[in-house]
């Protein structure tokens, strides 16, 4: 048995070092389009393991194919921690989803959440595993707390003028006070927050851009995995909890999990007058845009099913226009509607096996009304229900 074990282990390591060869550094260059524009997919929380659920990968081709992206950003959660026992396992299960973003040849971008390194592999072990993809532009960034703080300019569409400018950081996980888990509590426990360090690199090469701007600010967008602790401040506060100020749109699906405190990121961000919204993702069944201090907080719900979720499982488009690049267009790609379940009955039970919301039970019996249901188109049987 444990010559087997072994000899599983080392297949495993071999199968990971053949499909993530190394390659030379990522020089794509975003620019918009000839028609002046630039279309952004974001994912985030696919937060699954070595062997990505089928659900999950069907919703990532389906999404490309619908939206047609210039570019892919992954919001963090990429994976689980328990993807991770060994390293080679965290290599197979950033290849489930790398390796379809590698079909299309769409330049891919990413961040860390508060799981991806709760594994054997660090970030910077991961950023080395995401960078063997020729698909992939992000990087480890500068030497600053935490790994994957760096920006993406996006180049006007008939010169080398940046137009635009993409801010992709690392919002960290946990604070050192408590490592025993992963919930909110009105203390100085919970989630990290934004160092300083990163904040002053943020201000630093947000006035390089304005400078080399003729002195305007480069209109932004910021892609991080935890919300910033403001958006209490964007919230409406009622007797039961929080609600959507009306401005605002999308769904609170459930509270916000930001860090209790803050270093100043936000604060930052409004003085340097540059940024137009933060997009965030950690909060699974939120999909809200609510204004505050004129920029926008905009969660993405979670894409994958190994964890959490609702019916909002889905993904988020984001459109620029360089003919008005202070303003932004965004929508939701849901599961549920690309597979039109409702006039689906085989999306429609997979969509209940796959979810981890529903019971043993009811995974259960969708599974076989599934088959069941296959079985019947296969052989053109009419159904007699």
């Amino acid at each position: 048995m444990k010559k087997f074990i072994s000899l599983l282990l080392c297949a495993v390591m071999l199968i990971s070092c053949v499909i993530m060869p190394a390659h030379a550094e990522n020089t794509t260059k975003l620019k918009f389009g000839d028609d002046g524009k630039f279309r952004i997919l974001h994912f985030a929380d696919f937060q699954d393991i070595f062997y990505m659920m089928n659900a999950t990968k069907d919703f990532i081709h389906a999404s490309i194919e619908k939206a047609q992206p210039d570019l892919i950003v992954l919001g963090g959660d990429n994976i689980t921690g328990g993807a991770g026992i060994i390293k080679p396992l965290t290599r197979m299960s950033i290849d489930q989803f790398m390796s379809i973003f590698e079909e299309y040849s769409i330049p891919v971008a990413a961040v860390f959440g508060n799981h991806d390194s709760e594994g054997a592999a660090t970030k910077e072990d991961m950023m080395k595993m995401y960078e063997s993809y020729d698909c992939f532009i992000g990087c480890a960034g500068e030497d600053l707390t935490g790994c994957g703080n760096y920006n993406l300019p996006i180049y006007a569409s008939d010169s080398d003028k940046v137009a635009f400018n993409l801010w992709l950081i690392d919002s960290l996980t946990y604070n050192e006070s408590d490592k025993k888990d992963n919930y909110c509590e009105n203390d100085l426990e919970g989630y990290a927050c934004v160092h300083k360090d990163q904040i002053d690199w943020y201000v630093k090469t947000s006035n390089e851009l304005k400078a080399a701007n003729g002195g305007k600010p480069v209109p932004s967008l910021v892609f991080q995995h935890i919300v910033v602790p403001e958006i209490y401040d964007a919230l409406v506060k009622t007797e039961t909890g929080y609600t959507l100020p009306e401005s605002a749109t999308g769904v609170l699906g459930e509270d916000p999990c930001p860090p209790n405190y803050s270093n100043g990121q936000f604060d930052a961000m409004v003085n340097q007058g540059d940024v137009l919204a933060m997009f965030f993702g950690h909060d699974h069944t939120n999909t809200y845009e609510v204004e505050h201090k004129g920029i926008d907080l905009v969660n993405t719900p979670g894409a994958g099913f190994h964890s959490y979720g609702d019916n909002s499982r889905g993904a988020r488009v984001i459109d620029l226009d360089e003919n008005d690049l202070w303003n932004y267009e965004t929508e939701l790609i849901f599961w549920r509607e690309i597979f039109d379940v409702e006039n689906n009955a085989l999306a429609n039970y997979r969509f209940i096996y796959s979810a981890s919301e529903y019971s043993t039970a009811e995974q259960i019996r969708a599974f076989f009304l599934y088959i069941y249901e296959a079985v019947l188109i296969s052989l053109q049987i009419p159904k007699k229900y």
